[in-house]
């Protein structure tokens, strides 16, 4: 199946998280300049080297990273970040050295009067629960080099315009921020795609996204999640035997096909939740279930609340802790 199925899988799979904020601000130093970012619970970070260079070392990793100009990480790491620009220069809490931390159209300025590096740093939160399959796959750090930047269509100058719209304070600049934002998200995920797809020690839901095989049938699941699917109908799908097709899906997406499937269906259903859906009935069916009785005690048995009790606390505001049992 071509690559344009699996990308309206992701796209699928992304609509159902929701950026709810972005942040994002540059900092100018001269070396010798170290910084300590304060944890980031629930959030994604995101830290462009614009000019010069610099080590970055998160919370609970033995060996920084070094990145270049024109090089990206994206971090789901939530405890402290440090940036030096060399192994023995002294790091100091972003607290202790501004007030305030960099917005659009200030420039944190910092350092020793050396050599210059100029970052880029944001971060964003993404209202997701647990169980999706995107986030659970993402990987702790996401390192792309400017090699693998600019082989990305359209990601290195989508960059450079977020870039000049962080560092300007033009009218409509923050909407811009936040649309560019979400676009070199989707684009950094496409570009680990293709980083991990001929790495046979990288399993997951984002690798099997790729996969020639296991790509397709995810494709069906999602496109179209209200058919009674099986095993051996979404292997025949795909052009494989039920145990071959079977036994791949496990391996890559660690999860059985119809775990996936029913998962999926309970995410779709959330969806149509916060969408405004209150027709139980038209709910169940939509995500495949021929009655509601079924489908309230596949929700229970998935995330330990009935869909009732999930969407009175969705309709008053509050936060919702599914818990799989």
């Amino acid at each position: 199946m071509a690559e344009q199925s699996y990308m309206d899988t992701l796209s699928d799979v992304l609509n159902s998280i929701r950026f709810q904020g972005a942040m994002y601000g540059l900092i100018e130093c001269t070396a010798p300049w170290g910084i300590r970012m304060p944890p980031a619970q629930g959030h994604l970070r995101l830290f462009m080297v614009v000019r010069g260079g610099c080590l970055i070392q998160f919370e609970g990793e033995e060996e920084p990273i070094s990145l270049a100009a024109g090089e990206l990480v994206l971090s789901r790491k939530d405890g402290t970040a440090e940036f030096k620009d060399a192994p023995s220069s002294l790091v100091l809490p972003i607290e202790q050295i501004s007030s305030e931390m960099p917005a659009r159209g200030r420039v944190l300025k910092l350092g020793g009067g050396g050599a210059t590096s100029a970052l880029m740093v944001g971060c964003f939160i993404l209202d997701a629960h647990q169980h999706n399959p995107f986030m659970t796959s993402l990987p702790g750090v996401i390192h792309l080099t400017s090699q693998r930047v600019q082989a990305e269509p359209g990601l290195e100058s989508t960059i450079r315009l977020l870039i000049s719209e962080v560092s300007g304070s033009g009218p409509g600049g923050d909407i811009l921020v936040n649309r560019l934002s979400d676009a070199i998200f989707v684009q950094v995920i496409r570009a680990y795609i293709g980083q991990i797809k001929q790495c046979r020690e990288t399993p997951g839901w984002l690798k099997a996204l790729a996969d020639a095989e296991i790509g397709p049938a995810l494709n069906l699941i999602h496109d179209k999640p209200e058919v009674p699917w099986t095993v051996a109908t979404l292997a025949d799908a795909v052009n494989m035997s039920r145990t071959s097709f079977a036994t791949k899906f496990a391996a890559v997406v660690k999860t059985t096909p119809i775990d996936y499937l029913t998962s999926w269906r309970m995410q779709k259903a959330i969806a149509l939740m916060r969408d405004g859906e209150a027709n139980m009935e038209h709910i169940s069916s939509a995500v495949g279930y021929v009655s509601r009785a079924a489908f309230a005690k596949a929700f229970k048995k998935e995330f330990g609340a009935s869909p009732g009790e999930y969407r009175h606390k969705l309709n008053n505001g509050k936060s919702v802790a599914l818990v799989n049992h």
